[in-house]
């Protein structure tokens, strides 16, 4: 059976997931179509492998990942009153405490240009408060409140058509963005939990390991001026591991190296999307930039010979001290952290599908993991199953050794994103 976009579908017991399918073809081309009015348009892998071993071979229909994570957004912050979002945005009648025996509650925001609240490992657990989720104000004050609709964000609520939004998402660490891109690109941060970390400084295998050893073919793209090592401009979190840090497909392509790919059929089979502070959504500059890259980045490939065959992931490293009502899970002494959204986009994805699986950043790693049958980082990385290194460490207390914290693509309650799929 193949579905309308050309790719193998494995036969599936629900009628009407096939027939959403083919309804989908037209759709999205419409969709496309209409956000180019706009001016916004710019081999069979293996299951999950445990230790170095296939469990068993399966077909996906998916060959090319594409990963792009942007900067300090929580989920209630853009989504929270999203229509479609249901009972997974902002309850009803949703207030905060003011630290004076007051409440006071989410505004939305008028600007593009938004505060930047603090968003350390002190600041986003004053956030938390343990859990009660109750901290926000008191601890960052109003601009924590800030919220955006769809009539900020038209691009992006456009998505949920024919995409799916993942809205039980969480960052990987109550901290800021450093850390949390470790998580994304190893399942942890080695007990990292600020943004002080030296470059080349990390000895640890990351994703780039189990692709390299596979052979699997990879680029890090840079969305705005490329990365001068040491100067992290872009965020590129594979700057901060010693085997890496130097390496060309790590530091030498651009965003138009990524378009040209595209258009050349030179796109290799995983693509990291790095972007900047300023086109990265990153507050307080202006929103509308990075919208307007993501729009690029997403149509380009969906225009492209690529397109049957891929997923475009769109994540948050963190939510940059914006509220969020959802309660993290205690995964360990370093988080989950607050919710951010996150986007999965694919000729395969289930149109209009909220996903409520338990996820965090090591989420992303397993669907690679999964799709490209590679082993789990957790299964080849122990140094931090018992204890991690006291130094930048708010977890260590002062001591010279802090909580453990293995990657966590070997946990069983994460999931790999595959429900967002029509596999």
């Amino acid at each position: 059976m193949y579905n309308p976009w050309g790719s193998p579908m494995r036969p599936s017991s629900s009628k009407t997931a096939i027939a959403n399918a083919r309804q989908s073809h037209y759709s999205r081309r419409q969709w496309l179509q209409r956000v180019s009015a706009l001016g916004l348009a710019g081999a069979a892998s293996r299951i999950h492998l445990h230790g170095q071993q296939a469990s068993a071979a399966v077909t996906y229909p998916i060959k090319n990942v594409v990963i792009c994570c942007n900067e300090n957004r929580s989920f209630d912050h853009y989504y929270g009153y999203a229509p479609f979002v249901g009972s997974h945005g902002v309850p009803a009648g949703y207030s905060q405490p003011d630290g004076k025996g007051g409440t006071v509650t989410p505004h939305h925001l008028t600007s593009g240009i938004s505060p930047d609240p603090t968003h350390d490992w002190a600041h986003i657990h004053g956030e938390w408060n343990n859990g009660a989720m109750n901290g926000f104000y008191t601890t960052d004050g109003s601009g924590a409140l800030g919220y955006y609709d769809q009539s900020d964000l038209p691009f992006y609520y456009s998505l949920i058509k024919h995409f799916s939004l993942c809205v039980n998402y969480f960052c990987s660490m109550l901290s800021e963005t450093y850390p949390n891109r470790l998580y994304l690109a190893a399942g942890t941060s080695g007990g990292n939990t600020s943004n002080s970390i030296a470059v080349g400084s990390l000895q640890f295998p990351c994703i780039l390991d189990l692709l390299e050893a596979r052979g699997i073919t990879f680029k890090v793209y840079h969305d705005g001026a490329a990365c001068t090592v040491g100067g992290l401009v872009c965020d590129n979190h594979f700057q901060f591991f010693q085997r890496w840090y130097q390496d060309p497909r790590v530091n030498n392509y651009s965003e138009d190296d990524y378009l040209n790919d595209l258009t050349g059929g030179t796109l290799p089979q995983v693509s990291f999307l790095m972007t900047n502070d300023f086109n990265g959504e990153h507050p307080p500059y202006p929103l509308g930039v990075g919208v307007k890259d993501q729009a690029t980045f997403i149509n380009a490939l969906a225009k492209s010979s690529y397109w049957k065959t891929s997923a475009y992931i769109l994540t948050y490293d963190e939510g940059g001290g914006f509220f969020d009502h959802v309660v993290p899970p205690v995964f360990d002494a370093y988080g989950a952290g607050i919710r951010v959204p996150t986007w999965v986009i694919s000729p395969w994805a289930k149109p209009g599908h909220l996903s409520t699986v338990l996820s965090e950043h090591g989420s992303i790693l397993k669907f690679v993991e999964a799709i490209f049958g590679l082993p789990a980082l957790a299964s080849i990385n122990h140094q931090f199953d018992v204890q991690t290194p006291g130094a930048n460490n708010d977890a260590a207390n002062g001591q010279q050794f802090g909580p453990p914290a293995p990657p966590r693509d070997g946990r069983s309650d994460i999931g790999n994103l595959m429900d967002c799929f029509l596999f």
